[in-house]
């Protein structure tokens, strides 16, 4: 298959690797020179390491499936297009847009956004009934799922199509039958986001992040992980979410955002990332575990009544997008939060 990344950045260049790895043609566009050297170093880099640890043979013959390029109608033979660039709408809109008077009428456009709506996006696309999400996590070569989006105008054929594409690349894919906000991990994280961040009246940070790690077994903390993914993003994504109707209020993301604590890109958010990962305890005082998940349980439990994704596929998808040792329903059934 012949197949157009467009982007060469963290995700861009990880989704254009692993199709490579399965055998697919790729085109690598990104606007930006240095992005698309620094995105095919990054795709080597990782190809040796996959070698090195016995899960390809031949990092020559992958490599040589990817084609750099620098201007985008050299896509034009493409039979399927995904954009990874950055979160935003107007930049995400004007490259559907150029794409779409570029390839064939019939060729798949997908988005891997985390959280913008797909068929607010589709207007900007010719033909919307084959667009989609396909929505990989990071780091696309490491990470099963795949979120596979079907927005308001997306034929039933295109989304199915979307989720043979996403089994074809080993990957697992989970069906979002409905275009909502934040779609499944992220609409349940951020129902955890906000709940940790009303928690801060009266516990600390590292109260908080200690239930998350010692208790819960979440790999990160909840602050820890908004550091680490990043204070502005997350501040950005809360604001485009709200003005979509998703209420996501925390105040100390807006205060670390507007003093410039940025998390572990600039050393200093919720924690001081300065000499490192910070060294989170366990302490005696902290929220009790349905203080933070009640409203997390809550938006799983309408993902499913709402027909978005079935209890099976929202609980998978927890385990494999948060690397959760429990799904958010496991969560529910032990601690009887209904």
């Amino acid at each position: 298959m012949k197949i157009a990344v467009i982007g060469a950045g963290v995700m861009g260049h990880g989704i254009a690797e692993v199709f490579a790895i399965y055998g697919n043609s790729i085109y690598l566009y990104d606007k930006y020179p240095e992005a698309l050297k620094k995105g095919l170093n990054s795709i080597l880099w990782s190809l040796q390491k996959l070698k090195e640890k016995g899960k390809i043979e031949d990092v020559d013959k992958i490599y040589s499936r990817i084609f750099p390029i620098n201007d985008l109608q050299d896509i034009e033979d493409s039979e399927l297009v995904i954009e990874a660039v950055p979160e935003n709408f107007d930049l995400k809109s004007s490259i559907f847009k150029e794409v779409s008077g570029i390839v064939s009428k019939d060729t798949l456009i997908a988005t891997n956004t985390s959280s913008l709506p797909i068929s607010e996006l589709a207007k900007n696309v010719v033909n919307p009934s084959r667009f989609l999400g396909l929505h990989f996590f990071n780091p696309p070569v490491l990470m099963k799922l795949v979120e596979v989006i079907k927005g308001n105008e997306t034929d039933t054929s295109v989304f199915n199509e979307g989720i043979e594409i996403v089994k074809r690349i080993e990957k697992i894919p989970i069906p979002v039958r409905k275009d909502v906000i934040g779609f499944v991990v992220n609409r349940i994280l951020f129902r955890v986001f906000t709940s940790a961040c009303r928690l801060l009246n009266k516990y600390t940070v590292e109260e908080i992040d200690s239930l998350a790690k010692y208790v819960l077994e979440f790999p990160m903390g909840v602050f820890e992980l908004l550091d680490y993914t990043g204070i502005d993003t997350n501040y950005l994504i809360s604001n485009e979410v709200k003005k979509r109707g998703f209420d996501f209020t925390c105040n100390k993301l807006k205060e670390l955002y507007e003093k410039g604590f940025y998390g572990t890109k600039v050393g200093k958010g919720f924690y001081d990332w300065s000499k490192g990962r910070p060294n989170i305890t366990k302490t005696e005082k902290m929220p009790s575990p349905e203080q933070l998940l009640k409203d997390a349980i809550n938006e799983a439990i309408w993902l499913v009544e709402n027909g978005v994704s079935t209890e099976d596929e929202v609980n998978l998808a927890t385990k494999l997008g948060l690397g959760w040792k429990k799904g958010i329903f496991d969560y529910a059934r032990e601690l009887s939060i209904k």
